[in-house]
């Protein structure tokens, strides 16, 4: 792994921490807005999605990693729409 890649990924794991991390401020600010359902729903594309750049990134041919990404996102798109948020996530 070079120093640029390995860069990406500290980069990348540090991103994903950050959408994982739990902001009360925004969860709060989203229950008043009546949006809460729907910011946990992108959270959790989000989360897909940095986990396929994650698998994406160690692929060195492009046009493979391309494909791996288009079958991830039409996999994504199946599995948002029965997301079920646990009980800690609605709070």
């Amino acid at each position: 792994m070079s120093s640029s890649s390995g860069s990406y990924q500290q980069a990348l794991e540090l991103f994903t921490e950050s959408v994982i991390k739990p902001d009360s401020d925004l969860r709060a600010n989203a229950a008043a807005k009546n949006c809460f359902a729907e910011l946990m729903e992108i959270r959790q594309h989000c989360l897909t999605y940095l986990n396929t750049l994650k698998e994406i990134h160690q692929i060195e041919l492009a046009d493979e990693s391309d494909d791996i990404e288009a079958v991830k996102i039409v996999s994504t798109k199946i599995d948002s729409m029965d997301v079920v948020f646990s009980h800690g996530e609605m709070m």
